[in-house]
């Protein structure tokens, strides 16, 4: 099960950040950032109450869940600024090696997954890597490079963090945490710039709700994935999300793709194949 879902959270996160990107380039990052938090509040909101799922009541499981969301916080920002300003096909790639964090601490920590396993983890990790060496749009320095990989960090120590607290706090409340956190710290730099939320296009609003949706549908699916199975193999399959971003910017953005690539994507599938048989 830790596969399916760390396959589905992959999906979820390639497809969202797509839209993200959009969204974050027609009015800025924290604007997108604010809104993509309010709608996934309302949704989670709404998910809680139809599963009258209390908050737990243990101060420690808040904490621990706080301390994760703090990593979580500086990737996503990182994360936003990078796809505002830099290449699709270079900068969620890069982003997507938070894996390269995440396994090693998630082993020194006492997981043992298979050998299979742990084989194709590395065969994801280096697709990833792989897809993120060449991209279409060269000729200027690679905006967004330094944000992305300040992104992959906070979100590989985050995904390795987020594991105490699941067990403590559940699949869904860890994200809704995540999530008003990122929301104060968009409004807290909004008043520190002076300005305030500005009025979202009506032809913005559906992109906007389509990427909040699958982002948190995503979150929620890798927490469902490590709980059920190691997390350097759900984090390894997560961090597929980046093969389904470059080919969205392949297709609907024209960002071509070249060999070395493609070879990155086929790399991936294998791996994938592998760490499903040996999970």
């Amino acid at each position: 099960m830790g596969v399916i879902f760390g396959l589905l959270a992959a999906l979820g996160w390639g497809s969202g950040d797509f839209l993200i990107s959009r969204a974050a380039r027609a009015i800025g990052p924290i604007q997108a950032m604010l809104y993509i938090q309010l709608v996934g509040i309302a949704a989670l909101g709404a998910l809680l109450l139809a599963r009258r799922d209390l908050p737990p009541t243990e101060l420690r499981a808040w904490g621990l869940g706080v301390a994760a969301n703090m990593f979580n916080l500086g990737g996503t920002m990182l994360l936003y600024r990078a796809f505002s300003i830099g290449s699709l096909s270079i900068v969620s790639p890069i982003a997507a090696s938070f894996a390269v964090v995440t396994i090693p601490l998630a082993l020194l920590g006492g997981e043992r997954p298979g050998a299979l396993a742990l084989a194709g983890a590395a065969l994801v990790v280096g697709g990833v890597v792989v897809v993120s060496r060449g991209h279409g749009g060269e000729g200027g320095p690679p905006r967004g490079v330094p944000e992305a990989i300040g992104a992959a960090c906070c979100i590989g120590l985050y995904f390795w963090s987020v594991g105490f607290a699941t067990p403590l706090l559940g699949t869904v409340w860890p994200v809704l945490l995540g999530r008003a956190i990122a929301l104060l710290a968009a409004l807290g730099v909004m008043l520190a710039r002076g300005g305030r939320p500005a009025p979202v296009p009506a032809g913005l609003w559906p992109t906007l709700i389509a990427a909040s949706l699958l982002d948190t549908a995503a979150f929620i699916f890798y927490n469902i994935g490590i709980s059920s199975g190691y997390v350097s193999v759900v984090s390894a399959l997560a961090s597929i999300f980046s093969a389904v971003t470059v080919l969205m910017a392949w297709v609907f953005l024209r960002e071509r793709l070249r060999v070395v690539q493609w070879a990155g994507v086929a790399g991936l599938i294998v791996g994938v194949f592998l760490a499903s048989v040996g999970a």
